[in-house]
């Protein structure tokens, strides 16, 4: 691959929309953590929120060009994936067995049982995950 190239898809790939998420940290003192999720080797350090994106702003084309250079694949942004809505899931059978029986007392199907499940789950992880912003009302 020639250096034009590369530089070509580094500017590509920077463009690109990938997720940020910054977490606050108190390990020997508060400081934050800004990292991108779909390259999780990609994270920076800093006093503030900002700070730590603005880090993660200055290393991410060197990031970039490396990983390529190595011949590693770009991974897409999580918002420009598409998914079908369908997977397929391996578990032990037991599981298999709770599951139904749950979806049975809930007089609901297995699939709608399993999904609701699993939104439960993500919601809470979500409100984990994402510090609640104080909304300015309007008097």
């Amino acid at each position: 691959m020639n250096e034009n190239n590369i530089q070509t898809q580094v500017e590509h790939y920077a463009s690109l929309p990938y997720t940020v998420v910054i977490e606050r940290c108190n390990d020997q003192g508060t400081y934050y953590v800004a990292r991108v999720v779909e390259l999780p080797d990609l994270l920076m350090t800093g006093d503030t929120p900002t700070e730590a994106v603005t880090e993660l702003e200055n290393v991410k084309r060197d990031w970039i060009k490396t990983h390529l250079e190595l011949g590693n694949k770009m991974p897409e942004p999580l918002n420009l994936r598409s998914h079908s809505g369908n997977i397929r899931v391996r578990m032990e059978p037991s599981l298999h067995s709770s599951l139904a029986f749950m979806a049975e007392l809930e007089g609901v199907s297995l699939n709608q049982y399993i999904t609701s499940a699993l939104s439960h789950a993500v919601g809470r992880e979500e409100r984990r995950h994402v510090k609640p912003r104080k909304v300015k009302t309007a008097k």
